[in-house]
């Protein structure tokens, strides 16, 4: 497909033009035009021509003898000029064609929609906003700052169901015009502030902001149900075919998981996109014609593929959907499942249908690619045995049956005869007895790291580094331990009558001696009982806890479950979106220890962007007490200040800020728009300006200036600042809006003010004023019906 560029490719490769403009001609300012008829004497016949008129000049755009519009550039030399009269549209052809280059450097050559490497960007980009947005703990503030971004988002990824074989049969041709179809029927059937992608061969992708599970179920069925619907004849033989799609959808940052988030926002575009591959070639190994969550393939995804020796079991689930060893499932019969008919005889009416029936619990020992190693916790009937074809279900580590209600009327197996560790089943039956008899007790998690990294002799070789590690423990305790194998690479102990204060100086020379001797990494996790209000059976889920804690802690990596174990578990589910439980964890972790700022701080931002404003404003009061120069806590006062009309103190805040950091963007951010509220514009700008010399405000501060030039009169200073701040951020919505008004203020071609506003109510609907913007743009162009219902939505 031929690289065409339109009015919307003007704007948005305005830098280029100005760039290259500036390269042969010196001029003081720009603007670009789109009037609906070519400007008076540009016209030379059938050509057209550069208006020179003193120090100003007039450039016609034109792309295949198509007029675009005009820049006007002022504060011209005009001698400069005039000698360079018979050349200047000549070097705005060659600009022109620079910009059709880079249009075609980012565009899908086949079906003209973004390629994947620009699609790539734009997940990536995405994935630094939502993150500047989600960081718990001391920097997490109760607002977004100057940027605006969604919390989050999904990328779905879309593949034809037996592409191939259309291509085998009629050849590549048709199926490239198959290709081109649906990519034209798929633009129409996308969300406009949606972005579509082709990524390469027959694969499709949809990178959709702020789009709820439920919303990306709908489309994909819209999708699955159109493309199914088409009819495809090849014009040599009269021959119809079609096809059907199949898709897998994941979303940021839900589905990333714990150590993910550390890894740079490069790592993470490209692992959101992986996961929806992954889900993508679920649903395709599954029969095609349907369409997976990554996040449900784990959860409800799994299947018994064979059972082992020493009741294990082979399990379709592996790293690539995120399985991670110590998962426990719960298992349901394949025949059983409240779906499969009750019939009397074949072909007779269905009676009704079998109810759900669950076999027993297993838990993950093993973990490879895309399988994994399961051991068999127990069994509802011991008679009625685990099958291939079983399906599994996700447990959270607290719903398990076994560590809830314990093992009773089983026997337990004999330990391993190597390392002398029970199997994590009959670990936890012994445990479950023994628990309720001392007043205290402490639990141990070692996680081993590289344990069985290579061949089979090193996984023997790991076994009997497995033994040493029991047997130095028991040399430096003195007493016997009950232990168990959590998983191949996890051990757990058990330690009655002993706090788990006193086990930190153990297992820290644990942790250097295995480096030292072996050049191996372990994390241990240490909790303990009694602490604060947690039972027996919670020592446990602590004890996993304080392992996570101890996987951040650094070297070491030895944790003892405390205050900062339960912040850490509290930022994990702030992080996945689940406010409630997160609060319930800080709060925990405040009565751990009440000097915990992380813990408070974030507990602040909760109730804040709960709309509990006393609450969050009582916890920042008490860090600002605390510590006088947190910065963080004094700006989250400030905002909360603001919020509830106390605009003196809210500025008296943020000032406090800058006091100990000069360069604290939000604050300027904050402080500018109070002065513009007060129509204090050169104080506004001011405060603008020092932010666009920081780093992290250089990018964002052209759209708040362009606002200001706008208000001053200084349209052109305004243009030129908002295209600045949609090179920075092309979803900028604000910065949109205000240009579409520019454009309908200006009297240029109102398709252009349309295409703008459009897509700022595409990307923040919930802004009436938006609305109300494209009304009129619609109304300009007598699209009367059109503008009634945006000025509807911006009243409903």
């Amino acid at each position: 497909m031929a690289v065409s560029l339109d009015k919307s490719d003007l704007i948005r490769f305005e830098s280029v033009i100005k760039e290259s403009l500036s390269s042969f001609l010196n001029f003081k300012s720009y603007s670009l035009y789109f009037p609906k008829d070519i400007p008076a004497g540009m016209k030379q016949g059938r050509n057209l021509v550069p208006i020179i008129e003193k120090d100003r000049v007039m450039l016609p755009l034109v792309v295949k003898e198509s007029f675009l519009g005009v820049l006007l550039a002022r504060g011209t030399n005009p001698g400069q000029a005039k000698s360079l009269q018979n050349h200047l549209q000549a070097f705005i052809s060659i600009t022109l064609e620079k910009i059709s280059l880079q249009k075609r450097c980012v565009q899908d050559e086949l079906t003209g929609l973004c390629n994947q490497s620009h699609f790539q960007d734009t997940v990536q980009k995405e994935v630094e906003a939502v993150l500047s947005g989600i960081t718990p703990g001391p920097e997490a503030v109760i607002d977004n700052g100057p940027v605006q971004h969604s919390a989050s988002f999904n990328v779905m990824i879309l593949n034809l169901d037996g592409f191939k074989s259309i291509n085998d049969t009629f050849g590549f041709s048709f199926g490239d015009k198959i290709l081109i179809q649906v990519a034209g029927h798929l633009q129409k059937l996308i969300p406009d502030q949606a972005v579509l992608a082709r990524l390469h061969a027959d694969n499709f992708a949809v990178f959709w902001s702020q789009a709820s599970p439920k919303k990306c179920l709908d489309l994909a069925q819209t999708i699955r149900k159109k493309i199914s619907e088409l009819v495809f004849e090849f014009d040599i033989s009269g021959e119809k075919t079609s096809l059907t799609a199949s898709g897998g959808t994941a979303f940021f940052p839900r589905d990333i998981r714990g150590p993910q988030f550390r890894k740079s926002s490069y790592e993470l575009s490209r692992i959101i996109v992986e996961k929806a591959l992954q889900a993508l070639e679920t649903a395709k190994e599954n029969g095609g014609n349907r369409f997976y969550f990554f996040g449900g393939l784990l959860s409800h995804g799994g299947v018994v593929m064979e059972c082992l020796p020493l009741k294990r079991l082979l399990i379709n689930l592996g790293s690539s959907v995120d399985a991670c060893e110590g998962q426990k499932f719960m298992v349901w019969s394949r025949k059983f499942n409240g779906q499969s008919e009750v019939v009397s005889e074949p072909e007779k009416a269905s009676l009704g249908h079998y109810p759900p029936m669950h076999k027993g619990e297993i838990t993950i020992l093993e973990v490879q690619d895309r399988i994994s190693i399961a051991e068999i916790i127990y069994l509802n009937d011991p008679a009625w045995r685990i099958e291939p074809g079983d399906r599994l279900s996700l447990l959270q580590e607290k719903d398990s049956l076994v560590e809830k209600e314990g093992m009773t009327g089983i026997e337990v197996q004999q330990k391993d005869i190597l390392t002398g560790l029970y199997s994590y089943r009959d670990f936890i039956s012994l445990w479950n007895r023994l628990r309720s008899e001392p007043e205290s007790f402490s639990m141990v998690m070692i996680k081993i790291l590289g344990l069985f990294r290579d061949k089979d002799d090193q996984k023997i070789q790991g076994e009997n580094l497995i033994l040493e590690i029991v047997k130095s423990l028991k040399n430096k305790l003195s007493f016997d331990l009950l232990g168990g194998r959590y998983s191949s690479t996890c051990l757990i102990f058990y330690l009655p009558q002993v706090e788990q204060q006193n086990l930190v100086r153990v297992f820290t020379d644990l942790s250097v001696e295995v480096n030292k001797l072996h050049d191996l990494v372990i994390h241990c996790g240490i909790s303990g009982f009694p602490y604060l209000s947690f039972s027996r059976i919670d020592t446990l889920e602590n004890c996993r806890k304080a392992l996570d804690h101890a996987t951040l802690a650094g070297f070491p990596f030895v944790a003892s479950f405390n205050s900062l174990s339960l912040t850490i578990s509290a930022d994990r589910l702030f992080t996945m979106g689940d406010t409630f439980s997160a609060m319930e964890e800080y709060k925990l972790a405040l009565a751990a220890d009440e000097s915990n700022t992380l813990a408070r701080n974030s507990l602040a931002v909760c109730y804040a962007r709960l709309g509990r404003l006393e609450l969050a404003r009582k916890h920042f009061l008490e860090i600002t007490d605390a510590e006088e120069n947190n910065i963080m806590a004094w700006y989250n006062l400030a905002c909360v200040q603001l919020k509830q009309g106390e605009e003196e103190d809210a500025q008296k805040g943020f000032l406090k800020c800058l006091e100990i950091d000069n360069n604290h963007v939000f604050s300027l951010f904050r402080l500018g728009q109070m002065a513009e509220k007060k129509n204090l514009l050169d104080k506004a700008e001011e405060f603008y300006n020092t932010a666009r010399r920081t780093s992290q405000g250089r990018d964002l501060a052209p759209r708040h200036l362009a606002r200001l030039a706008w208000k001053k009169g200084q349209k052109e200073e305004a243009r030129e600042l908002l295209h600045q701040a949609l090179i920075n951020n092309p979803r900028d919505a604000f910065s949109l809006n205000l240009m579409a008004r520019i454009y309908i203020e200006s009297g240029d071609d109102p398709l252009i003010s349309e295409s703008l506003a459009r897509q700022s109510v595409a990307l923040r609907p919930d802004v009436a004023a938006f609305w109300l913007d494209l009304a009129e743009t619609l109304k300009i162009q007598g699209k009367d019906e059109q503008a009634s219902r945006a000025s509807l939505r911006a009243y409903g």
